[in-house]
């Protein structure tokens, strides 16, 4: 019996082989236990109905079993939109016109909710979850710990079904496109294309991988590409994008999978086209908890075969089976269905891609000291380079983020090497963004006096702990040309030690460092930005700056190691 219910709100991952072999191992000792005590039982019976046979005694014969393909135990499910009606077909196909099979619950809820519910240690009643695609459980490992959260420890089938992840597109875009289209043309913007949240999309975060492998995994290059999305690039649902795609009056895609695009043929009709580069599927497994009783395993087992022996169901909710064949309509491009591995790397790839997005909390710790007048070129100085590039580097920003602005040199304000000029505002407020940029290019009035680096660094982290914004990523952006001159602050030694006992990884807060010429101490600000998480860099030439600091600014999902 399947019973479909509405849906609902709601230490790492290891192959279910692995835990039903640990399972047989226990049985295995309990077997050895009994056997001599069935074996005298067995020998006993047998004496029984020989000597009844001999008396001419006929007890009643035993009812054969019914044939059927019911489960051998009754399962709770959980399972994402997209596969629960699969599901519940196959079940009801093994069960046929049986009415004493174990019953079956089936509950849809989006794989995202799940998956967060899953990673927040919250209790949920399943005994199977069936997620749209391999990347959740693997989400779910990723972010148990950042979330201090008692999730559980799942187990991971094989693929059981797949959907290759396509570019929908009309038919004029679709021939206009022809036969080269592929990830590499979303990165050169040969095409547009409108993207569903990855953050609820798997096919999204399928795509995301995909995108960082045909830019050859140059994280700069995806970086930049993720940040040069526009605001109409990114769309809540699936639905949503297909409609914009729809509606666009330039050849535009939408990422989604072939699975969704047939379950949306009633909408305004679009067509596949199956990228000729990187070929990213959306696979799908059946997840159990570690701790599963043996006969919700065998259950398991047993839907998993049926599920194997069904592609013709699977296809007609527009899944393919593990393979990746075509569906049995012959619709479709041959796909392979990727490596088990592919739903953690989809993980990571949504991981830098809610890094890259997230609003920054900046905090620009510049260093005015005298040095900082020296000439750099024919006409201009460090400080007058400085400030050309911290304009560029505010207007590469997005409206959600927030600046401040804090300048240090030596024994600024009341004996100390720091000073705010600008506090903390948000640069959507058109009257703090100009003023971040007004001041940005007026440093120069600032100069005077030498280098407190050490002290002026501690103050910063310290400040940007004390006043955390979750949600946000929080760093400190120190820009210096020279070496710490304080003699009677902190040494090197001393701030590395007090910056130790300020992480948090659960609240973490960088320092960017960018050394301006060369006579600064890199190996110092090396070791400083890696006592935070964070990264170094260095201009050694004047005409470095101004690169140097935008890069600096916008490189966040891939640090320490953006290459």
């Amino acid at each position: 019996m399947v019973r479909m219910q509405p849906s609902t709100d709601t230490a790492g991952i290891r192959t279910r082989a692995a835990a039903r072999a640990q399972q047989r191992r226990r049985r295995s000792i309990i077997l050895l236990s009994i056997t001599g005590a069935l074996v005298v039982a067995l020998v006993v019976v047998l004496s029984v109905v020989f000597i009844r046979g001999a008396a001419g005694e006929s007890g009643q014969p035993q009812e054969p079993a019914v044939a059927g393909d019911c489960l051998p135990a009754s399962l709770d499910i959980t399972a994402d939109p997209v596969v629960a009606g699969a599901l519940e077909a196959i079940v009801a196909d093994m069960a046929g016109d049986r009415s004493d099979c174990p019953e079956t619950t089936i509950t849809t809820e989006d794989s995202a909710v799940t998956a967060a519910a899953l990673a927040q240690g919250t209790a949920l009643e399943f005994d199977v979850w069936v997620p749209d695609s391999s990347m959740w459980p693997a989400r779910v490992s990723s972010q148990r710990e950042p979330a201090g959260a008692d999730a559980p420890e799942l187990i991971v089938s094989d693929p059981i079904a797949s959907t290759p992840v396509v570019f929908a597109a009309t038919d004029p875009t679709a021939r206009a496109l022809g036969a080269e289209a592929g990830f590499a043309s979303l990165a050169q913007g040969a095409v547009a294309a409108v993207l569903p949240d990855p953050s609820s999309a798997s096919a999204s975060a399928a795509a995301l991988l995909a995108l960082q492998t045909a830019v050859g995994g140059d994280a700069r290059a995806f970086t930049g590409l993720v940040l040069g999305l526009d605001a109409e690039a990114v769309v809540p649902t699936t639905g949503d994008a297909l409609a914009a795609a729809s509606a666009a009056a330039s050849p535009t895609v939408a990422i989604t999978t072939e699975q969704a695009l047939y379950a949306d043929s009633d909408a305004a009709p679009l067509v596949p086209i199956y990228p000729v580069d990187v070929k990213p599927t959306v696979t799908v497994s059946l997840v159990t908890v570690a701790d599963a009783a043996g006969d919700t395993l065998e259950a398991v087992d047993a839907l998993t075969a049926a599920v194997a022996d069904a592609s013709d169901l699977l296809a007609e909710h527009g899944l393919r089976a593990a393979s990746g064949a075509p569906l049995t309509d012959g619709g479709g491009a041959p796909s392979v269905a990727t490596e088990p591995t592919d739903g953690a790397n989809q993980a990571e790839a949504l991981r830098t891609w809610e890094v890259l997005t997230a609003p920054s909390r900046m905090l620009a710790l510049n260093d005015v000291s005298g040095s900082m007048s020296q000439p750099a070129t024919g006409d201009m100085s460090r400080i007058d380079l400085f400030e050309q590039a911290a304009v560029r580097a505010i207007d590469s920003m997005s409206d959600e983020s927030s600046l401040a602005i804090w300048v240090f040199s030596s024994r600024r304000s009341g004996g100390q090497d720091w000073e705010e000029i600008v506090p903390f505002g948000s640069l959507g407020a058109p009257a703090h963004k100009q003023l971040t940029i007004d001041t940005a290019n007026s440093l120069d009035r600032f100069v005077g006096g030498g280098t407190g680096l050490y002290d002026s660094v501690l103050a910063a982290v310290k400040y940007m702990r004390e006043t955390y914004v979750p949600g946000q990523v929080n760093l400190v952006l120190l820009n210096t040309d020279g070496y710490n001159e304080e003699d009677d602050g902190l040494d090197l030694p001393g701030l590395l030690a007090e910056l130790e006992k300020l992480r948090d990884p659960s609240k973490p807060v960088a320092v960017i460092a960018i050394g301006y010429g060369p006579d600064t101490d890199q190996a110092a600000l090396e070791q400083i930005a890696a006592a935070t998480d964070g990264a170094a860099y260095q201009a050694l030439q004047p005409t470095d700056i101004g690169s140097v600091l935008v890069d600096a600014t916008t490189q966040r999902g891939c640090r320490p190691n953006c290459g």
